[in-house]
């Protein structure tokens, strides 16, 4: 057969309608560099927000633009993700020719980093990915002017430290920043109040030996400090709030006051737990090891209240019922064993104790529980060498035992030796170990019945932390006693203090 001779047009022609082809734009629909061993890998060429921006609204999206049109399919919520600490943020992805959109589900928080990334799953028209994940930060915006004079709203003490919420939403912090528990970047004690962030956004907190947590008005919950926070990590220390997974619906958290585990109870009712399951404390007999993550305890989905002591916890149901689990060798689990050093009758999950209906309020010290029933009576249970139960005495008791002068009660705080309590008419009153003059009436010496302080004033939240108390009077002002070895009163000394004396 005679040889076809090509026409040098029509070879022009299909060349030019090959490389039209594979321009066509599209989410992926197109190629940006041709084929081939030599062609340039994918790129991020520019991002919305830029990496180190600061303010950025909290209701934003994250927009990337690539150096190529993207291959469909490549653009995932893998692929291309938000981080809030190593928590994953809920979103939704989309693209269209070289542009990717990330839109988070719910509003992002006040005054939060978040980290996004694009990984090498995302790839170009030519099949070629990113060479290396790409990285960049931004935070967001908090409130522009935070007032240093809103009245004080709520109160948490830990071992040495003390976090609270002003009436306008912003969080504070001051007292052993020795891990970062103030969270505020740095590892630098405070003796006067230093504000977490720019956020104010704050609901719930709660301070621990040397670590911290807190729930903000859009139900994410936050840790920082040092320890098991449950963002999966072991030996986590984070001198900011990084956030705790992705859940939007915790209503309230305690972290224990020496050992290393939270508990937390979630608006649909349930509890879970993490950190240190040192005497079964996680509720879960078949958990040998501790938990870097958040679990739940049992099915039951009818808790109201819960309270972490040293090594043991105690819930109240939504029918008024009470519960305990952990460490009894004081009798603290309340449930008529115990008591007994060389059998501490570990109890690994919830047992009810009485059967009783008509619990309202439970807070747990170390190695004991102080509880208020509907009627308004206080009862205590547990280790009592320094009169820490208010019974008159210094005998342990292992089942509830009513205080003195048992009535009209509204709140009460169990502290590692003392406690304190705010009656319906708003009088304080403290009792139990002294030597720093935690009760703040003026003494050292051990109360074991309540003691009135603050005479003259009417008072609405206290918290008893290591050997130091604070108190917030109606009216948002915050006072503070005891010891103040690391600026823990927050008055801009480091004087021990045997009276209230106001928090600057």
């Amino acid at each position: 057969m005679r040889p076809v001779r090509i026409n040098q047009y029509a070879v022009f022609l299909a060349i030019f309608m090959i490389v039209l082809v594979a321009g066509l734009p599209g989410c992926g629909g197109g190629s940006g560099n041709g084929s081939g061993s030599g062609e340039a890998a994918l790129a991020v060429t520019s991002t919305v927000p830029k990496n180190g921006a600061v303010d950025v609204p909290t209701d934003t999206i994250i927009e990337i633009e690539f150096s190529e049109n993207i291959q469909p399919g490549t653009v995932t919520l893998s692929t291309i993700v938000l981080l809030s600490g190593s928590a994953a943020v809920p979103g939704e992805v989309s693209c269209s020719e070289s542009h990717a959109v990330y839109t988070p589900v719910h509003p992002l928080s006040q005054s939060a980093v978040y980290t996004a990334r694009v990984t090498t799953g995302v790839k170009g028209t030519t099949g070629i990915p990113l060479a290396s994940d790409y990285t960049w930060e931004f935070t967001t915006l908090g409130q522009a002017d935070p007032s240093a004079q809103s009245p004080w709203d709520a109160v948490a003490a830990g071992g040495s430290h003390v976090l609270a919420i002003r009436g306008d939403g912003t969080l504070w912090a001051w007292g052993d920043n020795s891990s970062g528990q103030l969270g505020h970047g740095t590892t630098t004690s405070r003796n006067v109040p230093v504000q977490v962030g720019r956020g104010a956004d704050w609901d719930v907190v709660s301070a621990g030996r040397i670590a911290s947590l807190a729930i903000r008005t859009n139900g994410t919950l936050w840790a920082w400090g040092q320890g098991m926070l449950g963002d999966g990590l072991s030996t986590r220390v984070s001198a900011l709030p990084v956030q705790i997974g992705s859940g939007d619906d915790w209503l309230y958290v305690d972290i224990g006051p020496m050992y290393n585990f939270v508990m937390a109870l979630r608006e649909h009712g349930a509890i879970w737990a993490w950190g240190e399951n040192r005497s079964s404390l996680l509720g879960d007999p078949g958990l040998i090891q501790n938990s870097l993550v958040p679990i739940p305890i049992g099915d039951d989905d009818d808790w109201e209240m819960l309270s972490a002591g040293k090594d043991h916890v105690t819930a109240v149901k939504a029918d008024g019922s009470l519960w305990a689990w952990g460490c009894n060798i004081h009798g603290q689990l309340g449930d008529g064993k115990g008591g007994d050093p060389e059998d501490d009758h570990q109890v690994s999950l919830p047992e009810q104790i009485g059967t009783d209906s008509d619990w309202s309020f439970i807070s747990n010290g170390d190695q004991y529980s102080l509880a208020i029933k509907t009627d308004g009576s206080l009862w205590a249970w547990g280790h009592n060498n320094y009169g820490q139960l208010g019974d008159g005495t210094q005998t342990s008791r292992n089942i509830p035992v009513r205080a003195l002068d048992s009535a009209g009660w509204e709140i009460v705080s169990a502290g590692r030796d003392h406690s304190a309590g705010i009656r319906k008419d708003g009088t304080l009153f403290t009792w139990g170990a002294n030597r720093h003059g935690q009760l703040g009436d003026g003494t050292t010496t051990l109360k074991t019945s309540p003691v009135q302080v603050g005479i003259g004033k009417r008072w609405m939240d206290v918290a008893t932390g290591t050997y130091f108390t604070l108190a917030i009077e109606q009216g948002g002002t915050l006072w503070a006693w005891g010891i103040n070895d690391v600026g823990q009163l927050g008055d801009g000394t480091l004087e021990k203090r045997l009276t209230p004396v106001k928090v600057q």
